[in-house]
């Protein structure tokens, strides 16, 4: 493929990725955009499978010979948001954590490859799959998609990890934006906090707030009273876990005149291993069922699967590292960073070799109202210059370094036991209270 009409696909790249950027939609909604990716696959007359988990896509180059087969893997989403130059049409939503950029890097090095015929060289298969709704949101909107049995997880991944999207798949390739500001083109090697999602609901009994609160049982304070508890449970957290529980009280009460009689907590329990998020999770629920002990409520807790730690394949990220440094010097690759933050990229580091690179050439703050594009260089031409050399590098001589990598990765669970952990994360208890 020469350089014009490289230059001319970059350029196209950029072009669709901000327009997806300027019409943001949320996870399980992304019609616009799963049109505007088949609109350019079809262009290159590229056979696709459409409305994966709804609107997810993977379409498939193979050049009919023995090979690995890769996954350039993207995400169609954007997070809600109040305040942003874009906002969803449809939803208060805007593009602030870089998904629409992802599209373009990875649906530029697919059509690369796509038109440089270098796949039929080679040999193998790469296949680019679009994963809608990543970002953990717009809950009655996915509940309902659940209980009309269109779904059966709130996360795109674990949706199509369900539905075998994966499982013809040898290695997986992505990238995220990273966080402006810290002088380096792109980052390796980072890992992801885990999560487990809960909501908890006290209810007690209403009564007059002035007159007889005597003859309620308040929810408010059975709620603040476990709160209370984790609040003092927090130095019993190991730092090297890297802990986070965090909350909103998405309900705390009807009125300030009456004994509240229902309340609801949304929560997250973050953490760097899966040990650890299980047994701060035990802490807390001993916590939650303590204060409505202490104060003759009821609780309920719903635990719903979250993400899993994402830890980076070793030898995958050498492969991509090495690729890179064709195109910058060592001193812009930032390295081996942990993040508090989660994604449901770490669900497929569990089950094959993974790697994301994070990707410069933003402006503003994550999940801001006021993050964009700042050098499209850095954010789209690099990583398409550098993810192309890779899946050479990792097809030619038969898949050989490709080879080398699935012989050391070590699965952490296997397809079967990943579904199970996700059915047996997602139950709700009910203690009921007692005088």
């Amino acid at each position: 493929m020469d350089n014009l009409l490289l230059d001319s696909l970059k350029k196209e790249m950029i072009d669709l990725s901000e327009e997806i950027f300027k019409n943001p939609e949320l996870g399980f909604k992304e019609f616009e955009t799963n049109k505007l990716i088949c609109e350019k696959l079809e262009k290159y007359n590229i056979n696709y499978i459409n409305d994966i988990a709804i609107t997810g896509i993977k379409a498939t180059i193979d050049s009919k010979k023995e090979g690995p087969h890769i996954a350039l893997l993207c995400e169609l989403d954007s997070v809600p948001s109040t305040e942003h130059k874009y906002l969803g049409k449809k939803d208060n939503c805007a593009h602030s954590c870089g998904h629409y950029a992802q599209v373009g890097m990875m649906l530029g090095t697919f059509l690369a490859l796509k038109e440089s015929n270098i796949i039929e060289e080679l040999g193998g298969k790469i296949s680019f799959i679009a994963t809608p709704a990543e970002e953990y949101c717009d809950f009655e909107y996915r509940e309902n998609l659940v209980k009309e049995n269109k779904i059966s997880y709130i996360s795109g991944k674990q949706e199509m990890i369900k539905l075998n999207t994966f499982n013809d798949i040898d290695l997986i390739l992505s990238a995220h934006a990273m966080p402006p500001g810290t002088g380096h083109f792109a980052e390796v090697n980072s890992s992801l906090n885990g999560f487990l999602g809960k909501k908890i609901t006290f209810r007690g009994i209403s009564a007059h707030a002035g007159l007889n609160p005597s003859d309620g049982v308040n929810a408010l304070n059975a709620a603040n009273v476990a709160l209370s508890a984790i609040a003092y449970l927090r130095e019993t957290f190991k730092e090297d876990d890297a802990i986070r529980v965090h909350y909103v009280i998405s309900d705390g009460g009807a009125s300030v005149n009456s004994v509240p009689d229902k309340v609801a907590i949304d929560m997250y329990i973050r953490a760097k291993t899966l040990d650890a998020i299980m047994d701060v999770n035990k802490k807390v629920d001993r916590a939650f069922r303590g204060g409505a002990l202490s104060i003759g409520a009821e609780v309920e807790i719903t635990n719903t699967g979250g993400y899993l730690p994402l830890t980076q394949d070793e030898n995958l990220t050498k492969a991509v590292k090495d690729n890179m440094l064709k195109f910058m010097n060592e001193d812009k690759i930032l390295s081996d960073c942990h993040s508090f933050a989660s994604g449901d990229i770490g669900d497929l580091s569990y089950l094959l070799p993974t790697v994301q690179i994070g990707v410069s050439g933003f402006a503003g703050r994550v999940h801001g109202n006021d993050f964009r594009t700042e050098d499209t260089n850095i954010a789209y031409d690099l990583p398409i210059n550098y993810f192309t050399e890779t899946i050479k590098d990792l097809l030619k001589d038969n898949g050989k370094r490709t080879k080398e990598i699935l012989s050391n990765y070590k699965q952490r669970l296997t397809f079967d036991q990943y579904i199970k952990l996700l059915n047996d994360t997602n139950k709700t208890d009910l203690y009921k209270a007692e005088v």
